[in-house]
This record gives structure tokens, C-alpha cells and sequence, in this order.
């Protein structure tokens, strides 16, 4: 069958005589070689479900007047169902809505490009011409040779490697004075945080500091305070009052108790306390010690290493390490349903 003139439904290129052209078993619908392989089935299920030929259905490029086929810009592409003409970036027919690219991928050959570099030039070059492309700067806005205390922004980020979209704005706010933000991860997770990015003595210290007083709150809730507590509401009820609440036994225990027994009433409150400061100023401090952090690392491995491929060393040295940060979480999970059911 000759599908000269017609359209293949993936690159929406008209096909050429010697163009190496694949067929569809089932629908018939007609394809590039590589288009197909690039999608690697037919991208036509619902014909096939409804047993019906694609030239019954989309086959339609015998209406296309002959004046419309001869005046196609290269730069635009033809509907094969209504035959209207439309801007290649369009992805949407503006005549009959029907999908002009069944497929939406961007393909580099990546055998041409050499770094890193020269993929996000590429990258930014597609997004130019693609509405439907959209290219984030993993650098934040922050230029590659911008300065950071003697590091380079390029071998900054790639010692950070994660999320650096959003770290690289902020060491320059910390670099040029000005208040960093809050950082909600370190906050929550506190030492688990700090392991996660490689800073393994603060991160374990932090992680010790706030296990031994997680375990000493419930250690002290479960032999001392509750205890204590229940007296009090077992003598409140003999007392005649029904059902005591948090406010009648509080002020009993302020009123009756001895200082030891009061000691051990408001010292799992006091310890929570010291567990939300440790937290917020996990969070207040987290990112400007990050930045001290990998500032001082990438120093350390530029100074012993002077090869040529420096920036693959300090990514290698870099990132995060995710393993540690989730044992840590989950033994904190199961000392916490442990303690729960003491």
C-alpha cells in the first residue's frame, strides 16, 4: 500500500518514499520504523477494542484540498482528521480538537552530548520551541561560577546534588547576609535530617540527644507520673466527685502532693518542651549548617583532589544518603509502638 502523502500519528511527518514505514497487525495504521520503536506498540488500543481499520477512522488526508497540501509550511502540521493547517507547537488541533502528537516526548541523542552542561543547553533549547516542555534550572537562578566563599555555585550543587532548586537560592541568601529560611524537613525529622545529608557526627548526636529524651518522657510518664496520677483520681472519686478531669486533678496535686510527687506530674511536660526547642532550632539552623557543611567538603575534596573529573568526585562524595535517614525513622517508629503498649 502506498502511504505517500499520508501522516504518521507520532512525529506528524507526511511519509516520504523512502521512508521505511511499519504497519500495524491489527488497525493498519501506519508508522516510522523508529517512531514506532519509540513507542513500541500502537498508540490505537481503541480500534483495536472496537475492530476497526485506521484508515476508516483517522485516515482522512484524501479531503485535504490540494492547495492546502502544496502551501504546508515546514513548519506546520496538517490535521489527519480535518485537514486544517496548524503551528507545529500546537499540540491540540484549533479546528477540531483532535491530538495532532500522540506522543509528547522529548528524545535527545545523548551520544552527542559530552557533561552535564551541554544536556541543559539542549534542554533549554527544546523548552524554547515546546510550550508543553517546561525546563527547570537546577541551579535556582544562581550563576555556575558564582563564588561561595572559595566554591564554585557548579561544584556546590553538585555536592548537593538533591533539591538543589531549591538549596542554591538559599546558600546565596546565607552568603549574602541576609536570614535563611526555616527548614520544615530538619524540624520534623530532626537528627534523621542531618543524616540524610551526609552530616553524620551532628546528625547522630542530635539523634541520641533527642531518643534519650523521647525514652526518658516515657519512661518517666509510665513508672512515675501515671501512677501518681490515678491516685489522685482514685482518692477524688472516693471523695465523692464522679468524674475528675485533667483541670480537678491538676489542682488537686498543686493543693495536697508532696514536691516529688508534683516533680514527676510536670516533667514529661517539661521534657516535651526541651524536644520542641531541640526541633525548632533543628529547623532555624538547619540550612545555614548545610551550607557550612558542604562549603567545608567540597574544600576538602578540591584541595585533595586535582583531577580532571573533580566534579564527578564531589558528587560522589555529595548527596544524600537515604538508607540511614529511614533506619533511623523507622527505629524511632517501633521504640515509639513499643513504649505504647507498655
Amino acid at each position: 500500500m502506498d502511504f505517500k502523502g499520508k501522516i504518521c500519528p507520532v512525529c506528524s511527518k507526511e511519509f516520504e518514499n523512502d521512508d521505511d514505514i511499519v504497519v500495524c497487525p491489527k488497525c493498519g495504521a501506519p508508522y516510522h520504523r523508529d517512531c514506532y520503536s519509540i513507542e513500541g506498540k500502537c498508540i490505537f488500543p481503541d480500534l483495536h477494542r472496537s475492530k476497526q481499520s485506521w484508515k476508516e477512522v483517522y485516515d482522512k488526508s484524501e479531503d485535504i484540498s490540494p492547495d492546502s497540501k502544496n502551501n504546508k509550511s515546514p513548519n506546520t502540521v496538517i490535521c489527519p482528521v480535518c485537514g486544517q493547517e496548524n503551528p507545529r507547537s500546537y499540540l491540540l488541533c484549533g479546528k477540531c480538537g483532535n491530538m495532532l502528537k500522540q506522543s509528547v516526548r522529548i528524545h535527545i541523542d545523548k551520544n552527542n552530548i559530552d557533561d552535564d552542561d551541554q544536556l541543559e543547553e539542549k534542554l533549554k533549547e527544546l523548552s524554547e520551541g515546546n510550550p508543553f516542555m517546561f525546563f527547570v534550572d537546577p541551579m535556582g537562578g544562581v550563576k555556575k561560577d558564582e563564588d561561595f566563599d572559595g566554591v564554585k555555585g557548579a561544584e556546590l550543587a553538585k555536592f548537593v546534588r538533591a533539591n538543589t532548586t531549591y538549596y542554591m537560592p538559599v546558600f546565596q541568601r546565607i552568603k549574602n547576609g541576609a536570614r535563611s529560611r526555616f527548614s520544615f524537613p530538619a524540624f520534623f525529622l530532626t537528627g534523621s535530617w542531618y543524616l540524610y545529608r551526609k552530616q553524620y557526627i551532628k546528625g547522630t548526636i542530635i539523634s541520641l540527644l533527642y531518643f534519650l529524651l523521647v525514652i526518658a518522657r516515657y519512661m518517666i510518664t509510665i513508672t512515675y507520673s501515671l501512677p501518681i496520677l490515678k491516685d489522685i483520681r482514685d482518692i477524688l472519686i472516693s471523695s465523692g466527685l464522679s468524674n475528675p478531669d485533667s483541670r480537678d486533678i491538676i489542682s488537686w496535686a498543686l493543693e495536697n502532693s508532696p514536691q516529688n510527687d508534683l516533680y514527676f506530674i510536670f516533667l514529661p511536660y517539661l521534657i516535651s518542651t526541651v524536644i520542641f526547642i531541640l526541633q525548632f532550632i533543628c529547623g532555624l539552623t538547619a540550612n545555614r549548617s548545610y551550607y557550612k557543611h558542604s562549603i567545608k567538603k567540597v574544600k576538602q575534596i578540591k584541595k585533595q583532589n586535582k583531577s580532571e573529573n573533580l566534579l564527578k568526585t564531589i558528587a560522589q562524595n555529595g548527596g544524600v544518603n537515604t538508607p540511614l535517614a529511614c533506619s533511623v525513622i523507622v527505629c524511632y517508629i517501633i521504640a515509639a509502638f513499643v513504649f505504647s503498649l507498655l
